[in-house]
C-alpha cells in the first residue's frame, strides 16, 4: 500500500468513525426526547454527519480504485473480492447519501456504515487472494465498473423493498430494536423511488457502454445475460412508470422491484453457468 492510499483509507475510516458517531448522539438524542420536535424534523440536521461521510467516501474511493485498477502502459483490472465488495458497499452508501439528501432517512446509514467500515478495514487488513489481473481499454474497464455500481445500487433497491415490506407488517406493532431505526413509511418509499432512479439511470449507462466498448454482447455466451439485463430494465422502467402514472406503491413495489432484480441476477449468474459449465 502507499503513501496515497494509506492516507486516503485514514481519512476514510476516521470520517466515517466520526459521521456513525454523530448519527448515533442524534439518534440517542431523539429516543430520550432531548430533541424537540422541530429539530427532529429539520433536514439539515444530520447535514454534518452526511457531509462527513461523503468526505470519506472520497477517500474510499481513491482505496478501492487503487485496489482494482492499475494504471500504466496498459490497465489492468483486477476484480478481487475485497475489492468488488468495496466498490458495491461504496455504490450502497452513495446513492443511500444522495437520496437523503432530499428524503429524511439518515437513519439508515447508522445501520450502513458500520458494514462499509468493516469492508475498507478488510480490504487493508486482509491479505489479498489470487486474483488474475484482466488487460483492458478504459472503455471496457467503464462498462464493468459501472455494471458492479448498478447491481449495487439496485441490490440496495431490493433490500429497500423488502424493509418496506417487513416495516409494512409491524406497523399495528412497537417497533423496536433496529426496527426502530428506521424512518417513517411515506420516507422509506420515497427513498426507495430515489435509489431506483439512481439503479436505473447506472443501469442504463452499464448497457450503453456495453453496447459502444463490447464487440461480443450478442455472442452465444453472452446473449443469455444481455436478453435477461434488457428485460430487467423494461421491468424495472415499467414499474417506475406505473408508480407516477397510477401510484403504485407497497405490494407491487415490491413484487415489481424483486422480479426485476432477479432478472438482473439470473443474467449474471445464468451467464456465469453457461460461460463456466456449457461452453
Amino acid at each position: 500500500m502507499n503513501n496515497l492510499t494509506f492516507l486516503a483509507f485514514c481519512l476514510a475510516f476516521a470520517c466515517y468513525a466520526l459521521a456513525f458517531f454523530l448519527l448515533w448522539r442524534r439518534q440517542t438524542l431523539r429516543a430520550q426526547d432531548v430533541l424537540d420536535a422541530d429539530e427532529i424534523t429539520d433536514a439539515t440536521s444530520a447535514g454534518p454527519a452526511l457531509m462527513i461521510a461523503l468526505l470519506g467516501l472520497v477517500g474510499h474511493c481513491v482505496v478501492t480504485q487503487n485496489t482494482l485498477i492499475q494504471t500504466g502502459s496498459n490497465s489492468t483490472l483486477t476484480l478481487s473480492l475485497l475489492g468488488v465488495s468495496n466498490l458495491v458497499v461504496g455504490v450502497m452508501l452513495l446513492v443511500v447519501a444522495i437520496s437523503s439528501i432530499k428524503v429524511k432517512a439518515d437513519s439508515l446509514l447508522l445501520l450502513l456504515l458500520p458494514l462499509v467500515m468493516l469492508n475498507l478495514l478488510g480490504l487493508v487488513a486482509v491479505p489479498a487472494g489470487q486474483t488474475q489481473p484482466i488487460q483492458l481499454d478504459g472503455g471496457q474497464i467503464s462498462h464493468i465498473l459501472l455494471s458492479i455500481s448498478a447491481y449495487a445500487a439496485l441490490m440496495t433497491a431490493a433490500l429497500q423493498s423488502i424493509l418496506i415490506a417487513v416495516q409494512e407488517r409491524r406497523l399495528r406493532s412497537l417497533q423496536s430494536g433496529l426496527f426502530g431505526l428506521l424512518p417513517p413509511m411515506e420516507a422509506m418509499e420515497a427513498l426507495f423511488i430515489a435509489i431506483l432512479w439512481l439503479g436505473l439511470g447506472l443501469l442504463t449507462l452499464s448497457i450503453a457502454t456495453g453496447t459502444l466498448f463490447l464487440q461480443d454482447m450478442f455472442d452465444q455466451r453472452l446473449v443469455h445475460h444481455t436478453v435477461l439485463t434488457s428485460l430487467s430494465w423494461l421491468v424495472y422502467a415499467g414499474f417506475l412508470a406505473g408508480h407516477h402514472l397510477f401510484g403504485w406503491r407497497g405490494v407491487i413495489a415490491v413484487r415489481w422491484n424483486l422480479a426485476a432484480f432477479a432478472l438482473l441476477l439470473l443474467g449474471y449468474l445464468g451467464s456465469k453457468f453457461v460461460i463456466e459449465y456449457l461452453l
